[in-house]
């Protein structure tokens, strides 16, 4: 059966079509990332602006079309901090199932955390692992031993939220940075506590593009195809960070591994990125595209089992 996973991110909405032949075997036929930026000025609005609506509802319907001609029986849909605490989030909702039949279910940071656990834990078990999910509002981390998960926190540092609150200039100079340093090594103080030996893995799209930069990519597609699994070392994150801070967003651009939607933002999700390196004080981390939508497709999948 197909199956159709929608993760709509506060900067990022992708979309997952997969032919799922079992339980194990779920095979990605179409995969999509657009920069709706839903969450765009809740840093100081606390309600979704139009034209972010109107940027969101256009790709999600979109979504919806595509799902269904490739024949996707189902299509599930989760929204994470951008919606988490906007007023208008509601009426919003409304208006995706009115105009696309997509039904959107607002989910819990643990939640969301849980999602971006399992298709990771899949891949990289049975041994111990902690899973960085970088987002536009929230970041989430989660530390377990295969299929199980021992801890698990939701922060509110995330690549918007944080370029709204410290990132004013562009570039961003060094008093800012130190700033949004200082602020993310507090935040850490929350996160899980560090596990001996285990794996570290990146799951978020900033995780990707600097890998995707790391490789000399222009193309995020070459990177999610030949660095799967792929090792990015904390040493090249520094330098990558260091180099794009140093310029304007519109020079950060690295076609579609940096491209228009994230080149603003990359600087606080990188240096997010580095934080949790240097909290875990690891050497460098997995890097995989398989975060929140396939953690949804394996619900599905449970789902569809239990009711044979």
């Amino acid at each position: 059966m197909k199956l159709a996973a929608i993760d709509l991110g506060s900067n990022t909405a992708k979309l997952t079509i997969a032919d799922v032949h079992s339980a194990t075997e779920i095979v990605p036929i179409v995969e999509r990332a657009d920069f709706t930026r839903i969450g765009e000025g809740l840093e100081t609005q606390p309600y979704l602006q139009p034209q972010a609506i109107e940027r969101t509802l256009n790709v999600l319907a979109e979504y919806a079309d595509e799902a269904r001609r490739a024949g996707a029986v189902r299509i599930a849909c989760v929204a994470t901090a951008g919606l988490r605490g906007a007023t208008n989030a509601p009426a919003f909702i409304d208006r995706v199932q009115a105009d696309t039949g997509i039904r959107i279910e607002v989910i819990d940071g643990l939640r969301e955390a849980a999602l971006a656990y399992r298709a990771p834990a899949a891949a990289f078990g049975p041994g111990p692992l902690i899973v960085v999910d970088v987002g536009g509002r929230s970041t989430e981390i989660i530390s377990g031993r295969g299929a199980t998960i021992i801890d698990r926190a939701s922060l509110e540092i995330g690549g918007v939220r944080l370029t709204e609150r410290f990132l004013a200039s562009d570039p961003p100079s060094d008093e800012q940075r130190q700033a949004l340093g200082a602020h993310l090594t507090g935040s850490l103080r929350a996160a899980p506590p560090k596990i001996q030996g285990a794996v570290l893995v990146g799951v978020s799209g900033t995780a990707l593009s600097l890998m995707g930069v790391h490789r000399g990519d222009t193309d995020i597609r070459h990177t999610v195809r030949y660095a799967e699994g792929g090792w990015l070392p904390t040493t090249a994150i520094r330098t990558i960070l260091d180099d794009l801070a140093r310029v304007p967003a519109s020079e950060r651009l690295r076609g579609s591994v940096i491209p228009n939607g994230r080149a603003d933002v990359i600087v606080a999700g990188a240096s997010i990125l580095l934080a949790v390196c240097q909290h875990y004080d690891v050497e460098g981390l997995r890097v995989t595209h398989r975060g929140v939508r396939f953690g949804l497709l394996y619900e599905m999948i449970d789902r569809a089992t239990l009711t044979e």
